[in-house]
């Protein structure tokens, strides 16, 4: 057996390295052996019951209570189980619309009990001031900036905007944030075990991608710590109030209708409009809706905005004025009702068709001029841009030149559209429930794998009775019969 001995200075160097090893082996076992620190749990409600927004739904908790688990109530809050809630989100409430004492007296239990109650407001929202005011603030309008923050919590620069509030009993609140002048724009103040936290609006996010998410490193702290006096638990239920589960469902034919206390007085409205519209859309679209394709209506308590599952829809009830005016309303209705009708395929001008068969049922329903009025505007706002209607398609795209963006490409896609259908409309007037029939019989779901631009003009080649291709093409379209799944014979375009 053979040894080597290390030189002087290399048995130095190494027992300095085994020795160094041994310091440090306690330390990484020690910091190895600590548990990572939880998040405090935030079971958050926001209410979207009083003021529907898709910001409110979702938004807020990606923004502030990101991994946190969320629920949203569409319903009458004093409805609402919050045996396992902590925190309720009030972002505001339609001017039509009220707080009812029924929920005040939740809100005051809630806390009681230790939950936590974000109240946003500002001062031309009645109805979010007059809850304001049972809590002892009253929202003004002109807070000045730039915003100060008074607490040590308020770390990070403050964003936004927004309205003072004027405090009735300043020795039982908190002021976290005040405004140039020293006038509160956040505080807050203890209710029973829990905690009310009142704001300005603009200090947080509103936008429905979520981008605006303003302030979040100072807001998800606040509201953890707004939470904390009532514990919850994760592995117990904690579900939202959902737009099928609201207090009142009716029958209407084969279709149910799901609303809330809230919007009781104008479920009756709403019905009839609805009920009204309905034939004359399915006469517009040539065809039925398919079997469970808005099936259900959920009425939603804004003025600015619905949407279609495909088998529910969700009307805003203050759409356009209603019920003190209808025809914004019929074009509404017809707007979403056609998004769950043209599937299972979701149409190339999927968003301007919907509108522009809403305004096509405003002319057939008493409203022609208005209608119409509707039309010729969108189209002129894509003529301002190519009178010609050949240089791009319904996107912004230029086969031969630069693409449109932003306001540009969207005056595009609306205003083309309108102007395709009614260039059809000029051969054909009844080339909207042509198209719709043809679309139903021969795209179908296995037998291609997308609707596009190649297969739509198949089927307007269908609806027209010529094929159509060349026209399209002309007018600023790249598409081919050859990439067209749904192969067509009919007589070229002269």
């Amino acid at each position: 057996m053979s040894v080597k001995f290390l030189s002087g200075s290399k048995c130095v160097f190494m027992l300095f390295l085994a020795a160094l090893s041994l310091f440090a082996l306690p330390v990484s076992l020690s910091q190895a052996a600590e548990p990572a620190e939880e998040a405090p749990r935030v079971h958050a409600v926001v209410d979207i019951g009083h003021q529907f927004s898709f910001y409110g739904d979702g938004r807020f908790h990606t923004q502030y209570l990101p991994g946190q688990p969320r629920a949203t109530c569409w319903g009458a809050l004093y409805n609402f189980d919050y045996s396992n809630a902590n925190l309720l989100v009030l972002l505001g409430c339609e001017s039509k619309l009220k707080y009812l004492p029924k929920d005040f007296r939740t809100m005051v239990q809630f806390m009681r009990d230790g939950g936590g109650v974000v109240l946003l407001g500002w001062a031309s929202s009645k109805p979010q001031n007059e809850l304001a005011q049972k809590f002892g603030v009253t929202f003004k309008k002109g807070a000045k900036k730039p915003f100060k923050a008074v607490s040590d919590e308020i770390t990070d620069e403050i964003e936004g905007r927004g309205d003072w509030f004027e405090i009735r009993n300043p020795a039982i609140w908190e002021v976290l944030i005040a405004d140039a002048q020293g006038r509160a724009v956040l505080a807050r103040r203890n209710v029973g075990k829990g905690t009310l936290l009142v704001g300005a609006r603009g200090l947080a996010g509103s936008r429905p991608d979520a981008k605006d998410n303003i302030n979040a490193s100072w807001w998800t702290p606040l509201l953890e710590k707004t939470s904390a006096g009532k514990p919850v638990d994760p592995k117990k239920p904690f579900r939202s109030i959902g737009l099928g589960n609201l207090e009142y469902t009716e029958k209407l034919g084969n279709i149910k209708l799901h609303y809330s206390e809230y919007l009781r007085p104008y479920a009756k409205a709403m019905a009839d409009i609805y009920q009204r519209v309905n034939p004359q859309i399915e006469e517009r679209m040539g065809v039925p809706l398919s079997d469970g394709m808005a099936s259900e209506i959920g009425l939603l308590a804004t003025g600015g905005g619905g949407f279609s599952s495909g088998r529910m829809l969700g009307l805003a009830v203050f759409w356009g004025g209603f019920p003190d005016r209808e025809d914004s309303m019929i074009e509404f209705i017809t707007h979403e009702s056609v998004h769950s009708w043209v599937l299972p395929f979701p149409e190339i001008w999927n968003e301007p068709i919907a509108t522009y068969v809403g305004d096509l049922v405003m002319v057939d329903m008493g409203y022609p001029e208005e209608g119409m009025r509707r039309i010729n505007r969108t189209i002129d706002r894509a003529k301002k841009i190519d009178p010609t209607m050949k240089k791009y398609d319904i996107r912004g795209k230029s086969i031969t030149g630069e693409d449109l963006e932003g306001g540009q490409a969207n005056a595009m896609h609306w205003g083309k559209t309108f102007w395709i259908f009614e260039q059809m409309r000029k051969e054909n007037p009844d080339v909207v429930a042509d198209y719709f029939k043809a679309k139903r019989e021969l795209a179908k779901p296995g037998e291609i794998e997308k609707y596009d631009a190649n297969n739509t003009v198949a089927i307007m080649s269908v609806a027209m009775g010529r094929d159509m291709f060349g026209w399209f093409h002309e007018h600023g379209f790249d598409v081919s019969r050859d990439k067209s799944e749904i192969k067509i014979e009919l007589e070229s375009a002269k």
